[in-house]
């Protein structure tokens, strides 16, 4: 995060952020695999993910703690501020959304590490980023159609999405798309990525966002796959 030049107290929110989200994993242990000596988790560990990504008009830094929970330890999720004045646990996600000015939240995932891709849930937080801190070479950047949708194809694969994947070019009409399963397919044009979740209105993205994309895809699935309505509203990006 250094990199970006934020100024020195930006810098030590997002730190401080990243900390307690790390913390609220302590917990999420039910679903990691050990190795044979039960000593170096192969899989389902948690995993910390940051990004630049863009919202409408401006860039954001998103920060992603995932841990292979599903659900949380007392089956809902923590409201913040639910800490009492005496409590000594249970205030990380008030800290969050404090230092966030209220830009962060959880949805189902699966990681990213290890020999199988295992389930669970990630909260996040994001901050804004002026964008004379974002490289140039990000800022001109453009991803050719076909280029997208097979960078996609890899990274769906890698997450373990790749059984139902197809992928065709229509270099015509300069377009590409990508069929993820039934009812849920990307198509690449121009500058441009966009696809609509069963239910749901059309999400679109700039093509430099590939890991925003492939993570929103992912969740989609993972939502479909445990009954969760579709929502219009994105829950992790500022509208």
């Amino acid at each position: 995060m250094a990199f970006l030049g934020l100024p020195p107290d930006e810098l030590h929110d997002c730190v401080t952020m990243a900390s307690e989200l790390a913390a609220n994993t302590r917990h999420a242990h039910q679903n990691v695999e050990y190795d044979g000596a039960g000593r170096w988790p192969l899989a389902g560990a948690p995993e910390l993910w940051v990004y630049l990504r863009r919202s409408r008009s401006e860039w954001e830094l998103a920060c992603k703690v995932f841990d292979s929970l599903a659900g949380w330890r007392h089956s809902l999720a923590p409201a913040p501020g639910g800490a009492g004045p005496e409590s000594v646990t249970g205030r990380g996600l008030q800290v969050v959304a404090g230092l966030s000015g209220g830009r962060w939240g959880h949805h189902l995932t699966r990681a990213r590490l290890g020999g199988w891709k295992v389930p669970g849930k990630a909260v996040w937080f994001t901050h804004p980023v002026p964008p004379t801190a974002i490289p140039v070479s990000l800022r001109r950047s453009r991803v050719a159609p076909a280029q997208a949708a097979a960078t996609l194809e890899v990274m769906f694969a890698q997450r373990g999405l790749g059984d139902a994947l197809l992928r065709v070019a229509e270099p015509s009409v300069g377009m590409s798309v990508l069929s993820i399963q039934c009812g849920l397919t990307l198509w690449c044009r121009d500058s441009r990525i966009w696809w609509r979740p069963p239910g749901g209105d059309y999400e679109q993205r700039v093509s430099t966002d590939l890991v925003d994309v492939a993570e929103e895809i992912v969740r989609t699935v993972e939502e479909i796959r445990a009954g969760v309505p579709a929502r219009n509203a994105r829950l992790d990006r500022v509208r």
